[in-house]
C-alpha cells in the first residue's frame, strides 16, 4: 500500500496531545507564499522504541506550487524525526531542500528546517519554518514572519506556508546552542565510525552570507560494545548565521547487535558546533535496548577522531549519581527472601580494580559493558559486575526481562524458566539461588 504524507504517525497522536497543547492562533498569516505536497518514500520509515520516548525517522519526497516559488524537493536532506514521549509531548523536525524557479522565473535553490510548535483550532499542526534561500528575490523569507499549516486534502499532507505581512519585524536567526564542557566526560560510551558520502555534499548560500549545508555520510560501529550499521544513508546539516559559529545536527539510526548478541537499535541526533579546530557537540541518544536505556536522560558529549579515518566518540560523566534518571535501589518486597550474596571467591573484572573500582556486592541488573569489562552502580558510584555470577536464563532475557537483583519470591514457572516481580515488573530469577 502507498504511504503518503511524513506526518501519518504525529496524526494519530494529536489526541493526545491537545490535553496540554495551546491553540495556535494563525489568524494574521493570511498571504500564501507556497504550498508542499508531501508524499512518504515507501520503505523508508525507520522507528527505535525507546525508554522515553519512541523515535520515528522518516524520509519523503514532493512538490511545491505557489506564486512565489515552484519546484520539487531534492532527496538529499530529505527527512521528518518524529518523537513521541511517553508523557505525552510530541516533537517533530522535518528537513528538506527544494529545487525550482522563483515568481521571477529565476533558478532558485531553498532549504527548509520546519519546526512543530503546535496546533490551531482545527487540529492542524502548525509548524514554524527556518528557510534559506539563494533567490534575491525570495531573500525576505530568511526573516520574514511565516507559518507553516499542514492540511489533509484528498488524503495527500499539504503544506501551506503563510505569511504574516503586517510583522514588519525581522525575526530572529536561531541562536547557536553551545554544548557544555563543564563536566568530567571520561566515560566513552559509543564510537561511530563516519563514511562521508551517501547523498553527497549540497548547499545553499543565502543573504548576508547565511548558509545551510547538507554532507552525506554513511555510519557503522565496531566495538565490544555495539557492532551494528546505519539503516540508510544520513546527513548531517549544518547552519552559518551571522556572528555565530557553525552549527551541526546529525541524525541517524544504527541497528545491529550489543556484546550479548542482542538485537539493538540507536538513534543518535548529535548536536552542536563546529569551531573549525575542534567538534563540540551534545548528543540525544534514544535506544530499544534495556541495558542502555540509562543514556537517553545521562549528560553527553561528542567529539570528533580522525585517526584512521573520521570518528565520532560519545562520552558521559563517570559519575552516575549526576544522572537524571538514575535507578533506585530496588526495595525488597513484603516476606520477601534474604538476598543471596555473591560467594567470597567471586571476582570482577582485574581491569576494573586496577583503575580503583570495587566489585559489586550484588547481581549487576542491567550491566555496562565496555573494553574493561561489566559495570555496575551501587550508591552512586560505578562498581565492577562480579564475573562468574550466575544470571537468569537467556530464553528470559532475550525476551527484553531483566534478571531479578534478588532472589525473590517465584511467582510463575514456565518453559522459560522461573519469573519474579521486582518494582512492578516482571524479571528472571537467578539460576543460583535455591528452590
Amino acid at each position: 500500500m502507498k504511504l503518503i504524507g511524513f506526518i501519518n504517525a504525529l496524526i494519530a497522536f494529536i489526541g493526545i496531545i491537545q490535553v496540554s497543547a495551546e491553540i495556535i492562533n494563525t489568524n494574521e498569516y493570511i498571504t500564501e507564499l507556497f504550498s508542499v505536497n508531501i508524499v512518504e518514500t515507501e520503505g523508508k520509515k525507520y522507528t527505535v522504541n525507546g525508554n522515553t520516548c519512541t523515535v520515528d525517522m522518516i524520509f519523503f519526497q514532493g512538490t511545491a506550487s505557489g506564486h512565489y516559488f515552484n519546484g520539487d524537493i531534492t532527496c538529499r536532506d530529505c527527512t521528518n524525526v518524529i518523537k513521541t514521549y511517553k508523557d505525552g509531548r510530541i516533537e517533530f523536525k522535518a528537513r528538506y531542500s527544494l529545487v525550482g524557479k522563483d515568481f521571477n522565473n529565476s533558478n532558485t535553490n531553498i532549504f527548509i528546517e520546519d519546526n512543530l510548535l503546535g496546533y490551531d483550532e482545527n487540529k492542524q499542526p502548525i509548524t514554524k519554518p527556518t528557510i534559506i534561500t539563494n533567490s534575491n528575490n525570495l531573500s525576505f523569507l530568511q526573516t520574514a514572519d511565516i507559518r507553516g499549516i499542514i492540511e489533509e486534502i484528498n488524503g495527500n499532507k499539504i503544506i501551506r506556508y503563510m505569511w504574516n505581512e503586517n510583522n514588519k519585524n525581522d525575526v530572529p536567526y536561531p541562536v547557536a546552542y553551545i554544548p557544555d564542557e563543564t563536566k568530567d566526560y571520561s566515560k566513552e560510551v559509543f564510537v561511530f565510525n563516519i563514511e562521508v558520502g551517501g547523498e553527497g555534499y549540497y548547499d545553499v548560500l543565502g543573504a548576508n552570507e547565511i548558509q545551510a549545508v547538507s554532507i552525506g555520510f554513511t555510519c557503522t560501529s565496531n566495538t565490544s560494545q555495539f557492532q551494528g550499521k546505519g539503516l540508510d544513508n544520513f546527513v548531517d546539516t549544518r547552519f552559518q548565521f551571522p556572528g555565530q559559529p557553525q552549527t551541526l545536527s546529525a541524525r541517524y539510526i544504527l541497528d545491529g547487535v550489543d556484546n550479548e548478541g542482542n538485537p539493538s537499535r540507536v538513534y543518535v541526533e548529535n548536536i552542536g558546533v563546529d569551531f573549525f579546530d575542534r567538534v563540540s557537540t551534545e548528543p540525544i541518544i534514544i535506544t530499544d535496548n534495556p541495558k542502555w536505556a540509562w543514556m537517553e536522560k545521562a549528560p553527553l558529549h561528542g567529539n570528533t577522531n580522525w585517526t584512521n579515518g573520521l570518528h565520532i566518540e560519545l562520552w558521559t560523566i563517570n559519575d552516575p549519581s549526576l544522572w537524571e534518571n538514575q535507578q533506585p535501589e530496588p526495595q525488597p518486597e513484603p516476606q520477601q527472601e534474604p538476598k543471596q550474596e555473591p560467594k567470597p571467591d567471586d571476582q570482577c573484572s582485574s581491569k576494573i580494580i586496577a583503575q580503583g573500582y570495587k566489585c559489586c556486592s550484588s547481581i549487576c541488573k542491567q550491566p555496562y559493558v565496555d573494553e574493561n569489562g561489566e559495570w555496575g552502580v551501587e550508591d552512586g558510584k560505578w562498581c565492577g559486575c562480579i564475573e562468574n555470577k550466575n544470571s537468569c536464563p537467556s530464553t528470559i532475557t532475550n525476551k527484553g526481562y531483566s534478571c531479578c537483583s534478588t532472589c525473590s519470591k517465584v511467582r510463575y514457572v514456565d518453559e522459560d524458566g522461573k519469573w519474579g516481580v521486582e518494582n512492578h515488573q516482571w524479571c528472571g530469577i537467578p539460576t543460583m539461588c535455591k528452590e
